[in-house]
């Protein structure tokens, strides 16, 4: 995790791989700045990692005047034409076990198996096989479902490019994902940061424009360790649910 990332802002330089929303050791190349929306999308679902990886961390979950900590391990693995992205939690008091490997391809559709254990104390099955139309589905009790960690989104039908804008002080391509067939969210927009091509904000809408979740960066979740700046956490609201989850990063792993 020593790989030098363009400066966010005066002074601060982003060092690791654990930069882009769900998709947490992946790099993108800085995006192109004509591109379509459709050309945009492909870009950012297709770009592999450049390297294998794995980042330790905890999801910290509010709801209900509740907090519930869950520690996860994120791990990325190269194949010759696809990658692999898989989430681990462990048990906690109230919930088993879960894994996600989301098999990802430049050229197919995302591919998602999960397992969850039925209780703390049993062990985990064999992962089923999710369509990609059923992973709507909370992961570990978080705020992000199983399609959010899979970034669906970008493999909807219609993607637009907007009008670009400028968000967390950032220059920004603004892209918009629809599909009328989704049920709950059938619009996000995302803001992609045009000189790293690191996803900064996601915000998801229903089909009467209310925001249902947003995902965002901010100065704040980055610290300095041994001289450089790394990502310490993110979070996601889910306005609905009146809840939020904040993925912590141990940062000194």
């Amino acid at each position: 995790m020593t790989t030098k990332r363009p400066k966010l802002k005066p002074g601060l330089e982003i060092i690791g791989t654990a930069y882009l929303i769900f998709l947490i050791s992946v790099q993108f190349a800085a995006a192109d700045s004509a591109a379509t929306g459709e050309e945009l999308a492909k870009q950012l679902r297709s770009t592999p990692p450049w390297e294998n990886s794995e980042v330790h961390g905890t999801n910290i979950i509010s709801r209900n005047k509740t907090t519930i900590q869950v520690p996860i391990v994120c791990k990325v693995e190269l194949k010759d034409q696809t990658w692999i992205t898989e989430y681990k939690t462990s048990a906690t008091t109230n919930l088993g076990a879960q894994l996600l490997s989301i098999i990802h391809s430049s050229n197919a559709p995302n591919e998602y198996l999960f397992a969850r254990a039925p209780s703390p104390t049993a062990a985990l099955p064999e992962p089923s096989r999710i369509p990609p139309a059923d992973a709507d589905i909370p992961f570990a009790g978080s705020d992000f479902s199983l399609s959010d960690l899979g970034l669906e989104f970008l493999h909807w039908p219609q993607q637009r490019r907007l009008r670009d804008q400028t968000r967390l002080g950032r220059a920004c391509y603004v892209l918009e994902s629809r599909n009328s067939a989704q049920h709950g969210i059938v619009r996000v927009l995302s803001y992609i940061d045009q000189e790293t091509g690191g996803l900064l904000i996601a915000t998801a809408y229903d089909a009467g424009s209310n925001v249902v979740k947003e995902f965002s960066l901010h100065g704040s979740s980055f610290i300095k360790v041994h001289g450089h700046w790394r990502l310490e956490k993110m979070q996601i609201h889910d306005y609905k649910a009146h809840s939020q989850t904040e993925l912590k990063f141990d940062v000194n792993n």
